[in-house]
């Protein structure tokens, strides 16, 4: 049947697998995202529509209706989407949050769309921040891909009424000084760098600018981040939340920030998972697979099989959608499709076996 589709229909039928396929729980933008923050022993949890259990470890996303088993002599702490911190006994029990929209929500941070048509060879710069995002700061730290054998950059900040530019050496990033023309919120704004003779504008794609929150949405996320601070938890956590808090917000870019900070000295597998996908809802997807790779190493350690299942997926449509690579892309969802029998997670095994047929197709 799949032989005769047309080949629209059938890159159709592609784009929706790969949305349907990475991070399904993740995919509705609103809905609550609980996690759990600190595991002492042997838990675990069966979602619905899993026939067995799978281990929970830090920074694993909890769903109303899942059922989690403490072991004995062993805890787990849950932060719910509402920001409430629960401590979970041995046994076997329920999540202890809600179903209805918290302050933490899904943000559908891997989406993303495919950019094989513009293939950078490394000679004309790339703006790294802030880019495709939402900012608290009016100040913003501006970065850029460093260039073998360029030493200046012009760096351009424009709006509707307003172009800045300064020269910089040797670096790939400068501060907005407090001396620049005031950023208003509500605004859009597109950072760009240019060598002798390349510029960041040769990047196709919409929305690659930045605007500023308004004050109204800075003063909710400002309040939501002080109730996360005031939860106790340690740096770790408390950074990986405010990260999560960032991001659904919109603001990328500083979400970012925190965790690349936070990764070089809390080595957490969901910690780099995050930051792979927001480097990918940015469009940067070579950071991304960075990223993946090194969640993937510590879900190893961590003997998360989730979370090796979701980097995987994340990886096999990297190489699929944006860089045409079907080879790996089949290696990677034949491991997905592995870990997703084992726990019995049918839904993950229907749609992994339906990519890769749509897949193995599309080489013939």
């Amino acid at each position: 049947m799949l032989r005769q589709l047309p080949g629209i229909l059938l890159l159709g039928l592609m784009v929706f697998y790969w949305q349907s396929v990475l991070h399904s729980k993740e995919s509705g933008i609103g809905e609550p995202l609980n996690l759990a923050v600190f595991i002492d022993g042997q838990v675990s949890v069966k979602e619905k529509g899993w026939n067995n259990f799978a281990p929970v470890v830090f920074g694993s996303i909890l769903h109303a209706g899942d059922l989690l088993r403490v072991d004995p002599a062993s805890q787990a702490k849950v932060v719910c989407s509402d920001l409430t911190l629960h401590t979970i006994q041995p046994g076997t029990s329920g999540i202890p949050c809600a179903g209805e929209r918290g302050i933490l929500q899904m943000s559908n941070g891997s989406l993303i769309s495919p950019t094989r048509s513009w293939t950078n060879d490394g000679l004309s710069p790339v703006v790294l921040s802030p880019r495709k995002t939402k900012l608290l700061s009016s100040h913003p730290m501006l970065r850029w891909t460093p260039i073998t054998g360029a030493s200046n950059f012009r760096v351009i900040v424009r709006g509707p009424k307003l172009y800045w530019i300064t020269q910089v050496a040797t670096k790939n990033e400068t501060p907005y000084p407090d001396s620049a023309p005031r950023l208003e919120s509500g605004v859009s704004y597109k950072l760009i760098v240019e060598t002798s003779d390349r510029s960041s504008s040769s990047e196709p794609g919409p929305d690659l600018g930045f605007s500023i929150l308004d004050s109204k949405s800075a003063q909710e996320v400002q309040s939501a981040q002080k109730q996360i601070e005031g939860l106790g938890l340690p740096e770790g956590p408390t950074q990986f939340l405010i990260a999560h808090l960032y991001a659904a917000n919109g603001l990328n870019a500083e979400a970012i920030q925190r965790l690349e900070v936070l990764s070089t000295r809390f080595k957490a597998a969901a910690v780099e998972r995050l930051l792979a996908d927001l480097y990918l809802r940015i469009g940067l997807p070579r950071q991304a697979e960075a990223s993946y790779l090194k969640s993937l190493d510590l879900a190893r350690g961590e003997k998360d099989e989730v979370g090796q299942m979701m980097v995987h997926l994340a990886l096999a449509r990297i190489y699929e959608q944006t860089l045409g690579n079907q080879k790996a892309a089949g290696e990677h969802l034949d491991v997905t499709l592995a870990i997703a029998i084992k726990i019995g997670d049918n839904l993950t095994t229907n749609q992994a076996n339906a990519l890769l047929a749509e897949i193995q197709q599309a080489g013939k």
